[in-house]
């Protein structure tokens, strides 16, 4: 782990210290926790406007909307398996 300095307004850490008594923990754990809940979420949403933008890809792209809509026949090889 990595020492960091914050700074917060005696309100911020008022709340910080009562967040950290009611878990039993540090106020050290409390920001850490917080640092990674924010993290996940930003991963997530960077994950969901990827995914956003590959669905808008894949419905724009004939190539790629003929596939879901082809019509195999079946491979007479497979039958013989």
């Amino acid at each position: 782990m990595e020492r960091v300095q914050l700074l917060l307004e005696a309100a911020e850490r008022q709340a910080l210290k009562q967040l950290a008594n009611e878990a039993h923990t540090s106020m050290s754990e409390v920001v850490r926790e917080m640092v990674r809940e924010r993290v996940k979420k930003q991963q997530h949403e960077k994950m969901r406007r990827a995914a956003a933008l590959m669905a808008a890809e894949y419905s724009a792209d004939p190539e790629l909307t003929a596939l879901t809509t082809a019509r195999f026949e079946e491979d007479p090889t497979d039958a013989a398996q």
